[in-house]
């Protein structure tokens, strides 16, 4: 076929004009694409990215030779750690990849209000084999066992695994002092308990979660009955147990298990060893894992009861010398618990620490008695920048 000049001629204008229409409709495509680009949904316009991570503390690993395994550690410390220079009391959370953040936040706010010391956190997280490893070998009287086929050997290996690996690791690298508490919760109570009754001095506080009472151990004695001796021993040195049970739980327990609480608490009454402070309670209205919340906080309580540490701040503000006042109580608090226990530096929101007593004095224009008081807190933080900016205010007052 044979194309002429005007043919091709019109060829070109057409295909000129299909180039401006694409090009056209490209321009206007990316305008668009532009357009949503710019654009952000609702739903992540408040959406920030973050600038740092939220770290509550850190995970390490150990190997045991009495356990023939490693074993992860999560450990929390306390605030302001690396530039304090004073040792801390343990606490040992079994059950730690459920109760470890737990523990951590009560104890966060039970120090901030001046209700137990400043404390380094240590958990244990176990897988479910792991944690029935722990597990007492506990019966009923016809024979059913409560923890399915755990025997409770391995319970004695976490005590010596607690006592000549785990305590001396801790030692070594962090500044632990010589109080130490221990908390299990169901089947990771067995260390909890073997220890309270069986190696007394290994720990100074312990809190039992979710506890079995009426049911026989492999001594032929109930829980119930073990723990009564333990109490009731007069020998023993000063420690804490709380032993707590969630009510829902006893709805499907024999009727004995409720009974034993109140007896156990009944044949107390009058014979516990008065060196051992304890509670064994029954909160009602939780449930099994729902119960651990009140029962570390009450746990901590036993440790820490309020009668021995209500801190009575308000006269110490009214003294003459404040920062005698203080020094002597906590000197008094300190050789009760066999630890030397400091006053809080700071804390949320609240006046009853050093730096909050400092401020009230200046308020005051007691000088003199804030210039002690100083003096004192330099003794407990040295490094404290705070503290050493109030000290050389002081001494600039002191000059005029």
């Amino acid at each position: 076929m044979m194309y002429s000049y005007q043919d091709m001629h019109h060829t070109q204008n057409i295909l000129a004009n299909l180039r401006k229409i694409n090009m056209a409709r490209v321009f206007k495509l990316l305008l668009f694409l532009i357009f949503l680009s710019c654009q952000t949904p609702d739903s992540e316009k408040n959406v920030k990215v973050p600038t740092q991570q939220i770290v509550i503390g850190e995970s390490i690993s150990i190997f045991s030779e009495a356990l023939d395994e490693d074993r992860d550690l999560l450990i929390t410390l306390p605030k302001n750690y690396q530039r304090n220079t004073h040792s801390y009391p343990v606490i040992i959370v079994l059950d730690a990849e459920y109760l470890f953040e737990l523990t951590n936040s009560i104890v966060k706010i039970k120090v901030s209000r001046n209700e137990m010391p400043e404390s380094i956190v240590v958990g244990i997280p176990n897988s479910l084999n792991k944690r029935y490893d722990m597990a007492m070998k506990l019966s009923y009287p016809d024979g059913r066992t409560f923890f399915g086929n755990a025997d409770g050997k391995k319970i004695k290996d976490y005590l010596t695994f607690f006592d000549q690996e785990l305590f001396p690791f801790l030692q070594k690298n962090y500044r632990v002092n010589n109080h130490k508490s221990i908390i299990g919760m169901s089947p990771t109570f067995g260390p909890v308990l073997e220890a309270f009754w069986a190696k007394p001095n290994m720990f100074d506080g312990y809190i039992v979660l979710a506890a079995e009472l009426a049911i026989t151990t492999t001594s032929g004695q109930t829980v119930q009955e073990r723990v009564l001796q333990a109490i009731q021993d007069k020998k023993r040195s000063k420690s804490a147990i709380y032993i707590g049970k969630a009510g829902d739980d006893l709805k499907r327990r024999p009727k004995e298990e409720a009974l034993a609480y109140v007896e156990l608490n009944q044949k107390l009454e009058n014979t516990a060893n008065p060196n051992i402070n304890y509670k064994i309670e029954i909160l009602e209205n939780e449930n099994h894992y729902g119960m651990s919340i009140s029962g570390i906080e009450h746990g901590l309580e036993t440790i820490y009861p309020f009668t021995t540490w209500n801190i009575p701040y308000r006269e110490f503000w009214n003294s003459e010398n404040p920062a005698d006042e203080i020094e002597k109580f906590y000197n008094n608090l300190s050789d009760q618990y066999g630890f030397e226990i400091l006053p809080l530096e700071d804390s949320f929101y609240a006046a009853q620490n050093l730096l909050g007593t400092a401020r009230r004095l200046e308020r005051q224009g007691r000088t003199k008695e804030l210039e002690d008081l100083i003096q004192l807190a330099l003794k407990y933080y040295p490094n404290s920048v705070e503290l050493n900016k109030y000290s050389e205010k002081v001494k600039n007052q002191l000059q005029q």
